[in-house]
């Protein structure tokens, strides 16, 4: 049997327009989602954040691109001990992800950075469109993800960006987690760049402005004197698309090899998802049905 994600609070994002037409722009807000998976997983704060970072980016990746792709999956693999951080955006506005550690400790000098935490390594950020998918692959730069992001749209898509990710936790849970992402289009006449270059380097810490006034204020403080106007918003949720059926599948060619090894002392099996921890059940018989 199946233990359902329950209905919670949902999130949103927002696109637009600034600098009269030559600057897109997204902004996240996923505080509720990330909530929700960190009740989900277990997840510490410092794993939180590392996760909710990257839900923010794949969020607001999947809306930056001209040609919107269905779903879109962010890939971080680092050697240091957060592991493999994946994060999953889709059309319907559903974000779902899983860090290696989810329970990784504060560091001890208490400062919630995660660069040392996730490593050198790679980002991988992968778009489906229908069928098709399209992946890119850049060095790891800072590790802090926001910086990554950046390196990434400009070495693989030449897209001239910044983005900024920030979550703050509390103690019951997280205060604010989201981000902003602005793009230069082509032609984007140097005052424009100079005043949103001056907007972020003097703007507080993304999270603690956030904290203070919730995404919009983070979007207020970047877009300051750009003309700033939304386009478009969708709501934003955790949501995983496990399934009874689909957890089956997988263990197919499992119990094909060794039904023995899947079953516990009573003769069943349970499977859990990495994404939201449901809880799935299955019998001898069905897993024998299944070969």
């Amino acid at each position: 049997m199946t233990d359902p994600v329950p209905n919670a609070q949902t999130g949103r994002l927002e696109v637009g327009l600034a600098g009269a037409g030559s600057l897109r722009w997204a902004a996240a807000d996923i505080t509720p989602a990330l909530e929700e998976a960190r009740l989900r997983l277990d997840l510490s704060p410092i794993s939180a954040i590392a996760l909710g970072r990257a839900l923010t980016g794949a969020a607001l990746l999947r809306r930056i691109f001209l040609k919107v792709p269905s779903r879109l999956l962010l890939e971080v693999r680092g050697d240091g001990p957060l592991g493999q951080i994946l994060a999953e955006s889709d059309e319907q506005g559903a974000l779902r992800g899983l860090v290696g550690e989810p329970r990784l400790e504060t560091p001890a000098d208490g400062q919630m950075r995660i660069a040392s935490l996730v490593g050198k390594g790679l980002l991988r950020v992968t778009r489906e469109h229908g069928r098709s998918r399209y992946s890119g692959e850049v060095e790891l730069v800072s590790g802090e993800l926001g910086d990554d992001l950046t390196h990434y749209l400009q070495q693989s898509e030449q897209i001239r960006s910044a983005v900024l990710l920030g979550v703050l936790t509390k103690p019951t849970g997280i205060a604010v987690a989201g981000g902003l992402i602005v793009e230069a289009l082509p032609g984007t006449e140097d005052e424009v760049i100079d005043r949103l270059e001056r907007n972020i380097s003097s703007m507080e810490g993304v999270s603690f402005l956030m904290d203070s006034g919730g995404v919009p204020a983070l979007e207020r403080a970047v877009l300051e004197g750009l003309g700033r106007e939304v386009m478009s918003s969708q709501t934003l949720e955790y949501r995983c698309r496990c399934s009874r059926e689909g957890l089956l599948d997988k263990l197919r060619p499992l119990a094909e090899r060794d039904l023995e090894a899947l079953l516990d002392v009573d003769g069943k099996c349970e499977a859990t998802c990495a994404f939201c921890n449901a809880r799935y059940l299955y019998s001898a018989e069905e897993l024998s049905a299944a070969n």
